[in-house]
């Protein structure tokens, strides 16, 4: 049993993708500089950022439609270079537009997708039928995907990427077009996913990532500005409300704090010394006769996250 266990865990801890320095160059313009970016199995990692941080570039690149100018993108082990085949079998993509042939039907398409990803008629079958379940396309295998709605055109991108049971999966704005219902949907198909695979996903909306993801990478002109969970791993942050406003820079001399940010009149988010804590902190303030009203740790959301990383105001994690 313990073998088994020794097993599923060095299986969950498998690194699936591995880019180096990955850049690349349109002339002058530098539209991705030096991503380092690692994903395990099991993980959904986000990619986010401004219209033009390099986003797309960097899927296209990792996904092999796009050479890099510099570095290199590892799949399960193949250099997308040296072993574009090998890599590429090992990955699955959806863009931001999905890959559809509109005079085809539903049921066609997919089939086509999975011979062509190598597998037998047979397992293209299968496989086929199990995508369509997945993606809630089995009442539309018949029509021709240019008589769809753009919902269920996207459905058919998704179930394009991973009908062949990818290691990798690469979703560009899965959920655009879709309704609320179905974003759900989506939303637990990528954990489901992610449960044998590791998932790269990018979307402008930072509530799915939330949902979805174990961390994110940042990105801004090209470059990783944050990278690390979407609630950091530091020392923790606390919201501190008095009743007498010292100041900042009085409440920076306290020994139990590291950083101070004034959020309104009487409000401050702080940020602890290490090996500071919160009790201490609350004595020190008593003592010092401000008149303590609220501490409590703060737990910062994505979208915190996200705007203080492009403002320039935090850079964890960012590649060199």
């Amino acid at each position: 049993m313990w073998v088994g266990s020794k097993f599923l865990i060095l299986r969950q801890m498998e690194t699936l993708l591995t880019t180096h320095k990955l850049s690349r160059e349109f002339g002058q313009k530098r539209a991705l500089q030096r991503l380092n970016l690692q994903l395990q199995r099991g993980e959904v990692v986000g990619l986010l950022g401004p219209n033009g941080a390099g986003k797309s570039t960097a899927m296209r690149l990792i996904s092999g439609a796009l050479a890099p100018s510099h570095g290199r993108v590892t799949v399960a082990g193949f250099d997308m270079q040296q072993q574009p085949i090998e890599a590429k079998r090992r990955l699955g993509y959806l863009p931001e537009r999905p890959p559809l042939h509109p005079e085809q039907r539903v049921d066609e398409y997919l089939y086509d997708c999975a011979r062509l990803r190598g597998l037998t008629p047979q397992a293209a079958r299968e496989a086929l039928g199990n995508s369509k379940r997945r993606c809630g396309l089995e009442s539309v295998g018949r029509r021709l995907i240019r008589n769809l709605s753009k919902g269920y055109q996207q459905r058919a991108g998704i179930a394009q990427a991973i009908i062949h049971a990818p290691d990798l999966i690469i979703f560009d704005e899965p959920t655009e077009g879709l309704d609320p219902a179905q974003i759900r949907e989506v939303r637990e198909l990528i954990r489901e996913l992610a449960e044998q695979s590791a998932v790269l996903l990018s979307s402008h909306i930072l509530s799915e990532v939330e949902a979805c993801a174990d961390r994110v990478t940042i990105l801004q002109q090209g470059r990783a500005i944050y990278q690390g969970a979407i609630e950091p791993a530091q020392t923790p942050l606390l919201r501190l409300q008095l009743q007498q406003n010292p100041g900042n820079e009085a409440l920076t001399q306290l020994p139990q704090i590291a950083s101070v940010e004034r959020l309104h009149t009487d409000y401050f988010r702080v940020q602890l010394s290490p090996k500071a804590t919160a009790p201490e902190l609350a004595a020190q303030i008593v003592q010092q006769g401000w008149g303590l009203r609220q501490l409590s740790e703060e737990r910062l959301s994505l979208e915190q996250i996200y705007l203080e990383a492009t403002s320039g105001r935090t850079s964890q994690g960012a590649s060199e």
